[in-house]
């Protein structure tokens, strides 16, 4: 990181309910920097502002140490000196990566080169990048991350010199992350400076040199990732709310089974959840088959430390589907298509699909689910729809009152308040049956479920329990 200032927004304002108040924040050349924020924060503004999708009513841009008014910000954004690595926005699907990377943008019309000569120059570019894509795959054949690899090229052949991207924590991966790292300091000898946004520190702090903090619309802390403290963080978010919620805890070592694990919960209701850790799935899809596999390799151990498996997998609760299990990403699609009385009123048999009173029932569930979450009605404070999502998809499925639920990532994409809301909603939801949570992010389970298995490649490397004394 050199300490050549290449961008600089000052007292930043725009017009949104939940806008900017004054946001400050500065790039030098060579440099990550993390905006760091919860969904209300105003760090979704920040981003809109950097790629010309917001309106700035005051203040100031400056770029190379010069400034420049809002014309000439545009300007540099739509000569792509200032690229948004975004799949969903940059790239179209059914073209192919060296279409994608040679697409033509802002309406200018001219020569397009051939096929064989866009895949040959796109091979390339991705051989002196290090990225291992074959040009001529369809961009909807590949995953996230890979998706996210075309982005970066396109930003590198534009030459590009702020590139800006989303760290998506339920889909990046560790290794990811140290493979985006390695690149991102090889640019970084061009010249090139990287803007991340994200709601987790956990991980992606380690990619970064300098973190900007942001609550409220506003920079609450801007410093380098050396000098920022983990634990104060929800403080610029929460405030003293959130210190019941931030016992530090020591690394658990690697052993078969623990039974000393510390928790600010001592709640009897931990004992009813379990979790598992596993970071790559098992190269298994996370569905019902999952556990499947995961009891006929470890029953064991599992028997051996009475891991309550048994409902699931010991007797015919299975085959009677005695479970309920909530896939993280399907069950949005339909809670987003469908009235929110529709998705509570599931019915549970066939008198109730035909009943005329279901209409009624429906105006109560969606009056008792309000009552249950009052903060829902919290004007001044927005809540992301996939935690209003999650709320729901679990909400209904409490009224067929089977033994166990499994939760797939049921804080996936939650800042610190939703993850709070939901964890509570979980331990009252622990009261009344047994409840798995099954995620790649340790700290998730680790602050809610009363037993922890370690799994790699299929296989329990660890348990470790709550010592409920």
């Amino acid at each position: 990181m050199s300490k050549f200032e290449i961008l600089r927004a000052n007292n930043i304002c725009t017009a949104e309910r939940y806008g900017l108040d004054h946001f400050c924040m500065d790039l030098y050349e060579a440099e990550t920097l993390l905006i760091l924020g919860n969904c209300s924060s105003g760090k979704d503004i920040v981003k809109d502002v950097l790629i010309g999708q917001n309106i700035v009513q005051a203040g100031n841009f400056f770029w190379k140490e010069e400034p420049i008014d809002h014309k000439t910000m545009l300007e540099k954004i739509q000569c792509h000196e200032i690229f948004y690595a975004s799949p969903d926005k940059v790239l179209i699907d059914s073209y192919t990566v060296a279409e994608n990377i040679y697409v033509i943008r802002n309406r200018k019309k001219g020569i397009m080169p051939t096929q064989k000569a866009m895949n040959i120059q796109t091979a390339n570019l991705l051989g002196e990048l290090g990225f291992t894509l074959n040009p001529e795959h369809r961009i909807r054949d590949l995953d996230f991350f890979q998706r996210l690899l075309v982005c970066l090229t396109k930003a590198v052949s534009y030459d590009s010199k702020v590139i800006l991207f989303d760290y998506m924590d339920n889909i990046l991966q560790v290794s990811h992350l140290k493979y985006l790292k390695k690149w991102m300091e090889k640019q970084k000898l061009e010249g090139r400076s990287f803007i991340i946004f994200g709601e987790k520190y956990d991980e992606i702090y380690k990619s970064c040199d300098r973190v900007v903090i942001m609550s409220d619309g506003r920079d609450k802390k801007i410093a380098p990732v050396s000098e920022i403290l983990k634990n104060e963080i929800p403080y610029y978010w929460l405030g003293e709310a959130y210190s019941k919620f931030n016992q530090p805890r020591g690394n658990a070592p690697q052993i078969p089974h623990r039974s000393n694990r510390r928790s600010e919960y001592q709640d009897m209701r931990r004992n009813n959840i379990l979790g598992i850790y596993d970071k790559d799935w098992g190269n298994k899809k996370p569905d019902i088959q999952y556990f499947v596999h995961l009891y006929e390799q470890n029953y064991k151990i599992l028997d051996e430390y009475n891991v309550f498996f048994d409902p699931l997998f010991h007797n015919t609760a299975y085959k009677n589907k005695q479970y309920i299990f909530i896939e993280n990403i399907e069950y949005d699609k339909i809670l987003s298509s469908f009235p929110l009385a529709y998705n509570l009123m599931i019915p549970r048999n066939k008198w109730e699909l035909l009943s005329r009173t279901s209409r009624i029932k429906e105006e109560v569930m969606v009056q008792e689910f309000y009552k249950q979450f009052e903060f829902l009605k919290n004007k001044g404070r927005h809540y992301s729809e996939y935690f209003f999502y999650r709320l729901v998809a679990i909400y209904r499925f409490e009224r067929f009152r089977k033994p166990l639920m499994i939760l797939d990532n049921a804080f996936l994409r939650l800042d610190i308040v939703e993850e709070n809301y939901m964890r509570d909603y979980i331990f009252y939801i622990a009261e009344k049956m047994n409840v798995i949570l099954i995620s790649h992010r340790l700290n998730e389970i680790d602050q809610t479920a009363g037993t922890i298995l370690y799994v790699e490649d299929g296989k329990i490397v660890q348990i470790d329990s709550v010592d409920s004394r």
